[in-house]
């Protein structure tokens, strides 16, 4: 349990020596700096500027005297603000780090990726969506029958981002010898489709600069998810000659 507690307390952005100090305290709950030392077993020469930190950190409290007195926070509620700041600086460092490697997207070509995994797949098909910034072109032969909830509620999310979503689809398709109305699907949602004939393929364009097409395969009558090839791609000519078949196709389908 203690080293348990310690490795997690190192992941999350302490010292070693702070975690020892740390889980010393919350075992004394209150005590001076060498009570705390010999807990711990951080070197008294050392536990001065450690107790400093994790004051710093909002983990302990210092009460002045002589003896100084240090006290862990109880950790529900000293542990959940620490939570929630570190939440909302890796938001910010997603975000900023995002920015650059969206910006350089256009600028490099990188290799066509093949993803043979399903897993895998469905976790691009995710990403894709829910990194969207302006614009989304989705054609959708067909969706994984666990994957129709996850798909819609991350499309209506975009919407509702002010994100440009358009969707090309089958109205209904089979799988695995069920059947999926994508039209029933998406009734109750206020977006832009059209359906058409497609073949047994999911392609989702995001902000014309990130590519996923997804194959699976056909027996003729149903579509078979035992085998299935996603290619991610930046390419911009790729994406360019996608984007403008789906839009060329867009416009000479009917609402």
């Amino acid at each position: 349990m203690y080293e348990n507690n310690l490795e997690i307390l190192k992941k999350i952005g302490l010292t070693d020596y702070e975690s020892r100090t740390y889980l010393a305290l919350i075992s004394l709950v209150s005590a001076k700096a060498d009570e705390a030392s010999k807990k711990s077993g951080v070197p008294r020469s050392k536990i001065y500027p450690v107790l400093e930190k994790l004051e710093k950190k909002e983990l302990i409290t210092i009460k002045q005297g002589r003896p100084l007195i240090y006290t862990a926070i109880n950790p529900s509620e000293s542990l959940n603000n620490y939570k929630k700041k570190l939440l909302r600086d890796l938001d910010i460092i997603e975000d900023n780090l995002t920015k650059i490697y969206e910006s350089e997207l256009p600028q490099v070509n990188m290799p066509v990726l093949s993803i043979e995994d399903k897993n895998k797949i469905i976790k691009k098909q995710e990403e894709l969506l829910r990194r969207s910034k302006k614009t989304l072109l989705i054609r959708l032969g067909f969706i994984l029958p666990e994957e129709v909830n996850k798909i819609k509620k991350l499309i209506i999310s975009a919407l509702n981002n002010n994100i440009h979503v358009k969707i090309l689809a089958v109205r209904e398709f089979m799988i695995n010898n069920q059947t999926i109305s994508i039209e029933e699907l998406f009734s109750d949602v206020d977006v832009e489709i059209k359906y058409v004939n497609l073949p047994a393929a999911m392609l989702i364009v995001k902000d014309y600069n990130e590519m996923l097409l997804v194959f699976a395969e056909n027996s003729g009558k149903s579509i078979l998810n035992a085998n299935m090839v996603g290619l991610y791609n930046t390419y911009s000519a790729i994406i360019s000659n996608y984007s403008s078949a789906f839009n060329k196709q867009w416009s000479k389908v009917k609402s």
